[in-house]
């Protein structure tokens, strides 16, 4: 599993609302057609006649391009941010959509997401503070995905929409989690076996959820 980050401001849009309650990330460069079904070298020659792009820019074009249809995987996990939180999503397959037109403002290059929680920006460590200032328009996280340290915020948050469509995240205080988990060590040294089994099913689903 890889973690990736990806600007959500294209051609002067902020998509984050959009792709939040729409459950998709995309990029721009609609109209150059189905990347799945073209070959790279078609991209090039679309990116060329439809937008006019130079040899300076079109070479980190056409990697993102590359790394949002191949690189990434259903699966992997995809980082959005807005001035307060960043968003955690767990990414689903490349499809095209050009329903809305193929205008320079639109998205048909898309992947589906399910959003798992945000977290506060102060709170992320440096190494996701790093990637979420890549220049890049998708990066990705090169190191492994626990070195993110997301699985704590994301077991104790889930998206929800409230009555007028804005997204929260429900969550429980942080210090009474890190109190339960104290317990729960402390009862895996229990002179009780089954106290000890279970303390150890508990922190096993923990990890896992």
């Amino acid at each position: 599993m890889n973690l990736f980050h990806i600007q959500s401001t294209l051609q002067g849009i902020n998509w984050t609302t959009s792709f939040l309650e729409n459950n998709f990330i995309g990029i721009a460069w609609a109209g150059i057609g189905d990347l799945e079904r073209e070959p790279p070298e078609e991209w090039k020659q679309q990116l060329i006649q439809r937008y006019g792009i130079g040899e300076a820019e079109l070479t980190q074009v056409l990697e993102t391009l590359h790394t949002f249809v191949y690189i990434m995987q259903d699966g992997d996990y995809v980082l959005v941010d807005d001035d307060e939180w960043t968003y955690v999503g767990d990414l689903g397959d490349y499809f095209y959509d050009d329903s809305n037109g193929t205008r320079a403002e639109t998205i048909c290059h898309r992947r589906g997401v399910t959003w798992l929680g945000r977290i506060p920006l102060m709170e992320l460590n440096d190494k996701v503070r790093a990637l979420r200032s890549h220049h890049s328009i998708i990066a990705k996280f090169e190191h492994p995905i626990s070195q993110a340290q997301l699985d704590p915020w994301l077991s104790v948050t889930r998206m929800k929409t409230d009555k007028e469509g804005s997204h929260f995240a429900v969550r429980v205080d942080e210090g009474t989690m890190k109190e339960a988990l104290e317990v729960l060590k402390e009862a895996l040294h229990s002179e009780d076996a089954d106290l000890r089994v279970r303390a150890a099913a508990a922190i096993l689903q923990y990890a896992k959820s």
